[in-house]
């Protein structure tokens, strides 16, 4: 994914990215090729291109709401 050019140009990141979090299964998988598979416990749904931006101008933090965590919690 490419970066948006407007906030690599200075513009301000008005939007946070949306998170998904998952469950992390207990039980080990095995990939591709007989490689252990390594689950994730967030992806990112919307805003990839702005976590790219943030990388190449040198941030460590932005901001993020995870979008599914209502239906975790219940």
């Amino acid at each position: 994914m490419t970066p948006l050019q407007e906030l690599l140009n200075g513009e301000d990141m008005n939007e946070p990215i949306q998170v998904i979090k998952h469950t992390i299964n207990n039980i080990s998988r095995v990939g591709a090729n007989g490689m252990p598979y390594i689950e994730k416990q967030y992806s990112v749904f919307k805003g990839s291109q702005r976590i790219k931006a943030a990388l190449e101008l040198g941030y460590t933090h932005i901001e993020g709401i995870i979008v599914n965590e209502w239906s975790i919690s219940r």
